[in-house]
């Protein structure tokens, strides 16, 4: 990321690389703006960028769950982040390889043919199924583009009205808000997360959701371990209570070795890379580089954050 910054930034500024070693003082005077990539700065850091003059705390990243936003704010820095369209080709096409990989078996497909045994197991088709979105930003949307391709019909819900004119752009039928949720999970063959985590979605797929999905049904996460009840998921697995799940993002990271998703044959992971390509660090990069200019300029970043959530 930061060599993508440095073209980014076109030698315009004077960029200055965090030192974990060095006093945070030194490091942060004069600085204007401060990129965060992550979003994993200290209330140490922030006091020392304010003292500093800092015009902007910009982070690469669109998840706000590991810096204190109340506490920035309060500090009267503005801060910013990267939206989730920057990443949600990533995402999508993340969530989609997720949905395949277990369509297709990978899990038994690999370990039948180290041990030689051909022509199992017996596959799905995704033609046909229905995709339900919790979540209907820019990953959401691109996952829906997708789906149309290989013929799926695709339900969404969100927390923001979504124009029928979008819905019809991205094939996309849109049940409502969080209070569809129900209604969702029961019709849908994959279930797939792209909503931020918030105090409200927090925990949002808990065991009463799992009860309510189809026997034959896959939960796919790229977003957010905490918006699931990880427990209540284990124990659907455990029982085929749902029929597997594709995950990315969990709640603690990385994952202890004796986690039972580790040990789950009805499961296929991946270490939090779903939205870390070469593209979209380039446009992350881009997009912080624009407000660095805009900052320069004494005007107001773009994709501001206004409150803590």
């Amino acid at each position: 990321m930061y060599d993508d910054f440095l073209e980014a930034i076109e030698g315009k500024h004077h960029v200055r690389l965090y030192d974990a070693r060095q006093p945070l003082a030194s490091q942060f005077a004069d600085t204007q703006v401060v990129v965060d990539q992550g979003g994993w700065g200290t209330h140490g850091m922030i006091d020392a960028a304010l003292a500093g003059g800092a015009k902007l705390w910009q982070i690469i990243g669109t998840g706000l769950n590991h810096i204190d936003v109340a506490y920035v704010l309060g500090t009267g820095i503005p801060l910013a982040n990267s939206p989730g369209f920057l990443s949600g080709v990533a995402l999508a096409e993340h969530a989609l390889f997720l949905m395949l990989c277990l369509s297709k078996n990978l899990n038994a497909s690999q370990r039948n043919f180290r041990s030689g045994v051909f022509y199992h197991p017996m596959n799905e088709e995704l033609e046909g199924k229905t995709l339900g979105l919790i979540g209907f930003g820019g990953s959401g949307r691109e996952l829906a583009k997708r789906a149309w391709a290989f013929g799926m019909r695709t339900l969404a819900i969100d927390v923001t009205d979504v124009p029928k004119a979008v819905q019809e752009a991205y094939h996309a039928e849109c049940l409502g808000g969080p209070q569809e949720l129900e209604s969702l999970l029961q019709q849908s063959d994959y279930v797939s997360i792209h909503a931020p985590l918030t105090s409200q979605t927090e925990r949002m797929i808990h065991r009463s959701a799992f009860e309510l999905m189809k026997p034959t049904a896959y939960l796919i996460n790229v977003a957010r371990g905490e918006i699931v009840d990880e427990e209540a998921l284990v124990d659907a697995l455990r029982t085929h209570r749902i029929r597997g799940a594709g995950l990315d993002a969990f709640s603690k990271e990385p994952l202890p070795s004796d986690h039972p998703f580790l040990h789950l044959e009805n499961v296929v992971l991946s270490p939090h890379i779903a939205g870390g390509t070469r593209e979209t660090v380039q446009r992350r990069s881009r997009a912080a580089a624009q407000n660095v200019f805009r900052a320069a300029e004494d005007l107001p970043p773009l994709h501001q954050i206004l409150a803590p959530e």
